[in-house]
């Protein structure tokens, strides 16, 4: 097992190169709404854009930046644009600084060539897969209603093929989360080692301030059951050399007293969001015009829309949970050279830091049940798009019951685990099933 490490320095943009546009149809998808903001015009961000993306965050940010690319389906974007984006990394590039990437795809475009680019500049791949195919066809569907399985099989044979590092990402829904150890089992038989399980949580609007869990949403008692047989299945057999991400947040807590999961942390923070019409927004998940911080290529623009600051909430940080927080890095930034006349390089400049700010701290806008709950140092009270009101009232998240169910299982396995990686050692190696050898024939500390 290896300790996750935070990266307190480091900084997440998310580039959303083809807005919501996307080649499957997936049932549950929580980004299509918003293609109203666009009138339905959706397409790929210009290169005077994304060129401007690179020139004001390298010069301006920490040594350890992050690119996530999503959609959508970003690979709609091509190739060509992606390679275009490593030039300009590497044009804008400070000596020293450390780049990374991340893409999420649900892998049906993916083909050699692809691959070989990924392989090349050391992408991170998420690839999306429901389970088998019998949970998977059932809400990511293909824009004629066809089970896209098999093509999203054939995307992760080729990341395989290449060697690409990838990990895999399972929606959680009202079908697949009752079957936990039948999913989990699929996704270690395909090879994976590093698996994400995300909860469709969607809401339906009632009207009169009413809201209700759409019919594909898991059940806050079914995900709880889902993660305590998964953490069962993976501390009993694999917890040295799997990684399932919740586990990972939850040790990094106990470790190192600090997340790296803006669901799981005190503020909504850590990460911008660009549209591909150079939008910047503090969340994929609330992106419409109340909550926009800036807008590339228009030094002119201002949100007309009035957020309440006056009731922004105070953030603690004297336990240095949100240190990392992306309103620190917009405040220390400094001025960058001028990049030519048509390059927009200062629109970092003009995020709107008071109002990224409220938005950060509405995440802590709570009922008294949660700062009265023992596990709230945990959650804190989750993601508030996993509120009825979005995090506009006080309010427990949805999976309210599954965060405890899960916690109150498995944390006294834990801090057995963090207690030795506290002294940098590595727990014991699983005990092997009856008839099979372990998955590690020493258990030796990683180097």
């Amino acid at each position: 097992m290896e300790l996750p490490v935070v990266q307190p320095s480091n900084v997440t943009v998310m580039i959303k190169p083809v807005g919501a546009l996307c080649n499957l149809d997936c049932h549950y998808c929580y980004y299509l709404p918003t293609t109203s903001l666009y009138e339905h015009r959706e397409h790929r961000m210009s290169l005077d854009t994304l060129e401007a993306v690179f020139a004001s965050i390298l010069p301006r940010f920490a040594d350890e930046v992050t690119i996530a690319w999503q959609g959508g389906e970003p690979t709609l974007a091509g190739l060509d644009f992606f390679r275009k984006a490593i030039e300009f990394q590497r044009k804008y590039q400070r000596p020293g600084q450390h780049v990374s990437h991340c893409l999420q795809t649900n892998g049906t475009l993916l083909d050699d060539a692809w691959c070989e680019f990924l392989r090349r500049h050391g992408f991170l791949i998420g690839l999306s897969i429901d389970g088998p195919a019998r949970y998977h066809d059932h809400y990511r569907l293909t824009r004629r209603q066809k089970g896209s399985f098999e093509q999203v099989l054939r995307g992760l044979h080729l990341l395989q093929k290449h060697r690409v590092e990838h990990n895999l990402l399972t929606v959680l829904n009202d079908r697949n989360v009752k079957c936990p150890e039948e999913i989990y089992g699929f996704l270690y038989n395909l090879g994976c080692r590093h698996m994400q399980f995300i909860p469709a949580i969607e809401w339906l609007d009632k009207g009169d301030n009413q809201f209700e869990l759409q019919p594909f949403s898991p059940r806050a008692d079914a995900y709880g059951r889902f993660l305590c047989k998964v953490f069962d299945l993976w501390f009993e057999r694999h917890r040295d050399h799997v990684s399932v991400r919740i586990f990972d947040v939850v040790l990094n807590r106990l470790v190192l007293g600090r997340t790296p999961l803006c669901i799981m942390d005190a503020s909504c923070h850590g990460q911008l969001t660009l549209e591909h019409d150079g939008a910047v927004f503090g969340c994929d998940h609330f992106v419409n015009r109340r909550w926009q911080l800036g807008q590339i290529g228009d030094p002119a623009w201002r949100n007309p829309i009035a957020a309440n600051n006056s009731q922004m909430i105070d953030l603690d940080f004297s336990d240095r949970s949100v240190d990392d927080h992306v309103m620190q890095q917009l405040q220390n930034s400094t001025a960058v050279a001028d990049s030519g006349p048509r390059l927009d390089a200062d629109w970092l400049d003009r995020v709107d830091r008071q109002r990224l700010g409220f938005f950060a701290s509405r995440k802590q806008n709570l009922p008294e049940k949660c700062h009265a709950c023992q596990w709230k140092a945990f959650c804190y009270g989750g993601c508030p798009k996993h509120r009825p009101s979005r995090g506009e009232t006080p309010e427990p998240t949805a999976l309210c019951e599954g965060y405890m169910m899960f916690f109150e299982h498995a944390m006294p396995r834990m801090q057995w685990l963090a207690g030795f990686l506290r002294m940098n050692q590595q727990p014991p190696a699983p005990a092997p099933a009856p008839g099979k050898s372990s998955g590690k024939r020493q258990n030796k500390p990683k180097r």
